[in-house]
């Protein structure tokens, strides 16, 4: 094996290991901007310069305005952008049942446009940073219960999606 050869297969296993699960598809740039845009515009409502939002999926309220495809679109994503977890959140005290669940869907517009979707998901987690966790699932019976919560947008085309910066995964206890 060459050194270029050997060089290349180094790179690319490094660049494949990076911690990163936002995907940048067609027109992704703009796409960036137009959320930033959203969020500037709708922080306080209602929403200012033509857009709107709407929550069309809510877990907790059993509503869904989703097409199943959407739906499917949107969940696997969610699964997708967990995955950074084990080089973040889950470095710490923190151990994730490892099932994303899509928790909320809001479509946000611009003129009556779709532009895209702010999801949040989680996963169900313990806090193992004072009990007596040894990695089997039977020892998390004393640790502290909660979820992992975390937000994203996606573009319309679920083609280009990205971590919500005001929403990075943070760990909140469930109240008993």
């Amino acid at each position: 094996m060459s050194l270029k050869t050997a060089f290349t297969a180094l790179l690319g296993f490094m660049v494949s290991s990076v911690a990163l699960a936002d995907q940048m598809g067609p027109n992704g740039d703009k796409f960036y901007e137009e959320a930033a845009h959203y969020e500037h515009a709708c922080q306080s409502s209602p929403c200012k310069s033509g857009y709107s939002n709407e929550i069309v999926y809510s877990q907790k309220q059993r509503l869904n305005k989703l097409s199943q495809d959407t739906r499917a679109a949107l969940k696997a994503i969610a699964v997708d952008q967990a995955q950074v977890w084990g080089d973040t959140i889950l470095e710490g005290d923190y151990h994730a049942a490892g099932r994303t669940r899509l928790d909320e869907v809001m479509a946000f517009y611009k003129n009556s446009r779709l532009i895209g979707y702010k999801i949040q998901y989680s996963e169900k987690a313990w806090y193992v940073g004072d009990c007596d966790f040894n990695g089997k699932r039977e020892s998390l019976k004393g640790c502290k219960e909660g979820r992992i919560i975390e937000g994203s947008y996606v573009s319309a085309d679920h083609q280009t999606y990205f971590s919500d910066e005001e929403r990075y995964a943070e760990f909140s206890f469930i109240n008993k």
